[in-house]
């Protein structure tokens, strides 16, 4: 698996001057404890016409959807591998010149832009929606977070009604199998299947 994270963050910076928007770094790459298959966490504070020409401007997404809980993230995979939870920013008290910051937005007060992130979507469909929860389930468990990427995967278990939740030994073998399931019932796209089937090839 590509490891472009740092190539995408400074792209994200280099945008924010040349436009004048103001981007956010967040999560384990501010921390600096990111691993090889993280995703970058951003908020950014732009009208729609800019946010577009930020999420296309780096390349066309693969997969892009928004959460429900909270509102207001964009989920953003491009095809080299890179995966941005893109925080949409609509007001904010930030009195600060610079236009990318390496720190924390949550010293801020602020809106995220629900409506947009939800206009902005490939898919409404909730079967898409879900997908993401795979892409999740796979950085987390290939960063050692394997509790936590058993727990999202079974919640797409429990979605597709499936008698079997995951264990950490069998992980490889029931994602194959429930994401070839998956894709029969609910056609993802290729490109986006290619990144999920990388992903499970760096599994031991």
């Amino acid at each position: 698996m590509k490891n472009n994270q740092n190539k995408f963050i400074e792209y994200a910076k280099d945008f924010s001057f040349r436009n004048n928007v103001h981007i956010w770094l967040g999560g384990s790459f501010l921390r600096g404890n990111a691993s090889a298959f993280s995703d970058v966490d951003l908020s950014i504070e732009c009208n729609n016409t800019l946010l577009e020409k930020f999420i296309y401007g780096y390349g066309k997404p693969v997969y892009l959807s928004h959460t429900s809980n909270p509102k207001g993230i964009l989920i953003v995979i491009y095809k080299d591998g890179v995966a941005v939870d893109l925080e949409v920013i609509k007001s904010i008290d930030n009195s600060n010149n610079d236009f990318f910051h390496a720190e924390d937005i949550k010293k801020y007060d602020y809106v995220r832009n629900e409506e947009t992130c939800e206009s902005f979507a490939l898919r409404k469909d909730i079967p898409y929606q879900m997908s993401r929860l795979f892409h999740r389930s796979l950085i987390k468990f290939l960063a050692g977070k394997k509790e936590t990427g058993i727990s999202v995967a079974n919640e797409i278990s429990t979605y597709m009604d499936c008698k079997d939740l995951f264990d950490e030994k069998n992980y490889k073998h029931q994602m194959n199998q429930v994401l070839k399931k998956y894709n029969e019932q609910y056609e993802l796209t290729e490109e986006y299947l290619n990144i999920l089937f990388e992903l499970i090839g760096e599994l031991e």
